[in-house]
């Protein structure tokens, strides 16, 4: 991998896992989070009727843009910007506010199927060269509320941070009885099409 400023990687978040499901492929990644009112993104979006999956990869979009416009000094890096919203029947779910929210959307989604609209971007030079969206879907078991109840007292607000209220790499695998998709599309960022990317730009090896 060239680590070059003509070449390095940029992810335009905080999320400590996305960076470590990118660090654990091998790849050297420089974290910057950026400031976006991602709520408010999300409910225009929404106002205008706006698709779940289309929610997702524009909200990517906005995050590599944003990252752009607060530091020009990443111009000639190649900013990665993901995003992952929840899809039920149309309807958006996205990180619960609270364990009280956590616990209304959960009983929702017990027994049904969803769908995780995850969208992926790459930039250079503050524009888009990349893009992909994977839609891996999941079926909840029909778990009881003594379940439900010993769950979220297990998991707390770790919760808080994850969109749909589970983590399928902690007690929430628990939760499912089917699950069709690449893991890390559900974790929040499909690596195998984004290696491929690279490798065609030839920022990793062939």
């Amino acid at each position: 991998m060239n680590q070059s400023n003509e070449s390095r990687l940029v992810l335009a978040s905080g999320s400590t896992a996305r960076l470590a499901l990118l660090q654990d492929a091998g790849l050297a990644v420089t974290p910057r989070p950026v400031t976006l009112d991602e709520a408010a993104w999300r409910d225009r979006a929404r106002a205008r009727a706006m698709p779940q999956r289309e929610i997702a990869l524009g909200l990517a979009h906005a995050k590599a843009r944003r990252l752009f416009e607060e530091d020009a000094s990443f111009g000639e890096s190649w900013v990665i910007a993901a995003d992952q919203v929840l899809d039920y029947r149309g309807t958006g779910f996205d990180k619960p506010a609270d364990l009280a929210e956590a616990r209304r959307q959960l009983r929702l989604l017990r027994g049904q199927t969803h769908m995780l609209c995850t969208a992926l971007v790459l930039y250079r030079q503050g524009q888009p060269v990349w893009e992909h969206v994977e839609t891996p879907h999941l079926t909840m078991r029909h778990f009881s509320d003594a379940f439900l109840e010993n769950y979220l007292s297990l998991e707390g607000e770790h919760i808080l941070n994850c969109v749909g209220g589970y983590r399928l790499e902690g007690v929430g695998v628990q939760l499912f009885e089917k699950i069709d998709g690449a893991f890390d599309a559900i974790l929040g960022l499909p690596r195998l099409p984004l290696l491929a990317a690279l490798r065609r730009f030839h920022l990793v090896m062939e």
